[in-house]
C-alpha cells in the first residue's frame, strides 16, 4: 500500500514538472509565436491545471482524514 507521504511527494513532483514544462512552452511561444508553440503552451497549461487540481484534492483528502481522526478521538 502506498503511503500518503509518498503520494504527496509524487503529486508535488508532478506539479513542479508540469509547471516547468509550461514555463518552457511559454518561452518558446513568446519567441516564435507559431501555432505549434501556442498549442504546446495550451497543452502544458492544461496539464498544469490538472496537476494543481489533483494536488488540491490530495490536500483536501489529507485534511478530511485528519479531521476524521481528531473527531474519532473526541
Amino acid at each position: 500500500m502506498i503511503s500518503f507521504k509518498s503520494l504527496q511527494n509524487h503529486l508535488d513532483h508532478s506539479f513542479s514538472r508540469a509547471q516547468s514544462e509550461m514555463d518552457d512552452a511559454a518561452e518558446a511561444a513568446s519567441d516564435s509565436g507559431t501555432m505549434e508553440d501556442l498549442r504546446a503552451f495550451n497543452d502544458a497549461s492544461q496539464q498544469t491545471n490538472v496537476a494543481n487540481m489533483i494536488l488540491n484534492e490530495g490536500l483536501r483528502a489529507k485534511h478530511g482524514i485528519t479531521k476524521a481522526i481528531i473527531d474519532g478521538v473526541q
